[in-house]
């Protein structure tokens, strides 16, 4: 007989690279008490107290949740779920690589930057242990790991650097500019990889109503760097812009199947598709990126890469393989967007 999932909580976890101690919370798929032959895959999560439980702003992002309706649908094979706590006022110092271009002396807090020893504890003391206490597929081709805001920053800086731990990545709303609207700063904290890795699943999300903190052109010209290095657009990499999403757990958890059928599923067949943005473009203004949005019948929403986009009038604007609406005179004109068996339209004015 089939029973339900559990989570597990193992406490005060030591790290004798980090020299603290932190609760782990482990989810067990259904299967996981009465098949006992069976191995699974492991997604590993930073800030793993809210990952199964409220956070202190009372939101979660219910893994267990969505995992458990995901496989009950078959939308995505049975995994185990590793949440590795943060340690509070050490969460900045333990995401923050000391790499070239993480201008971290300039962020807006004071950083003592430990995200290699970090990416050791979790490679050399975390995994061997999971790895050796539960029935895990241990290969990287079968351990992803994801995170958020500053989870999603080292994520991206340890994924790209251990390809031969981590096979598949999901980089939920990164930090990886620290602005200052006020003094009009852009600082980076990331690293850019000059190298295609062997990383199998790659999923970069963010959302619309992140303010300063994440914001879309920072965030898309990551994905666009790693296009450049050969990751094939929705398949390899898989991007999405969920415009009204804010930097907040109960976003993320909105979100979650995505990523999720991205890394341990199918999703399907192309339902729909959508084009939002840019409705109204000036000559001499700021650049404007179109956001297709494109539903599967697995439950992924993503924004396609590299869709087809057409131009009535190329007189008027023109609209690069990006997204990006380049204004050319004043006027109004249609822009279509096709991908897969599907096609959108919108309209966008020109004005000075």
């Amino acid at each position: 007989m089939t029973t339900g999932s559990s989570i597990l909580r193992i406490e005060s976890f030591y790290s004798a690279k980090l020299d603290n101690r932190r609760d782990l919370f482990v989810y067990l798929p259904p299967s996981y008490t009465h098949d006992t032959a069976n191995r699974y895959p492991v997604l590993y999560m930073h800030d793993g107290q809210n990952v199964f439980h409220p956070a202190f702003n009372g939101y979660s992002w219910n893994v267990h949740e969505t995992v458990d309706r995901l496989v009950a649908l078959d939308r995505m094979e049975e995994i185990i779920v590793v949440g590795i706590a943060n340690m509070g006022m050490e969460r900045s110092d333990e995401f923050t690589h000391d790499l070239e271009g993480v201008l971290y002396r300039s962020d807006k807090v004071p950083i003592r930057p430990k995200g290699l020893v970090y990416e050791s504890f979790l490679i050399d003391e975390v995994k061997p242990y999971i790895d050796s206490l539960f029935r895990t597929k241990s290969g990287p081709e079968h351990t992803a790991l994801m995170g958020s805001s500053r989870g999603g920053q080292v994520t991206y800086h340890i994924g790209f650097r251990r390809p031969d731990v981590f096979g598949k990545l999901a980089i939920v709303s990164p930090y990886f500019y620290c602005v200052d609207p006020a003094a009009s700063e852009e600082v980076p904290l990331v690293h850019v990889f000059r190298h295609k890795q062997p990383v199998s699943r790659i999923w970069i999300d963010l959302g619309g109503r992140e303010g300063t903190l994440v914001m879309e052109k920072h965030v898309r010209q990551a994905a666009e760097q790693l296009l450049e290095l050969g990751y094939a657009a929705d398949k390899q990499l898989s991007y999405y812009f969920d415009p009204d999403a804010e930097h907040v757990e109960k976003d993320w958890a909105a979100r979650l199947a995505s990523p999720l059928i991205h890394l341990f599923g199918d999703k399907g067949d192309i339902q729909s598709l959508t084009l939002h943005g840019c409705g109204e473009v000036r000559l001499s203004g700021p650049a404007c990126r179109l956001n297709p949005i494109a539903v599967y019948e697995g439950g992924v929403t993503m924004t396609p890469l590299r869709p087809a986009y057409a131009v009535k009038d190329r007189s008027i604007l023109d609209v690069r393989e990006d997204g990006t609406v380049v204004p050319k005179q004043l006027g109004e004109t249609a822009v279509t967007v096709a991908y897969g068996r599907l096609a959108a339209s919108t309209r966008i004015r020109v004005n000075d």
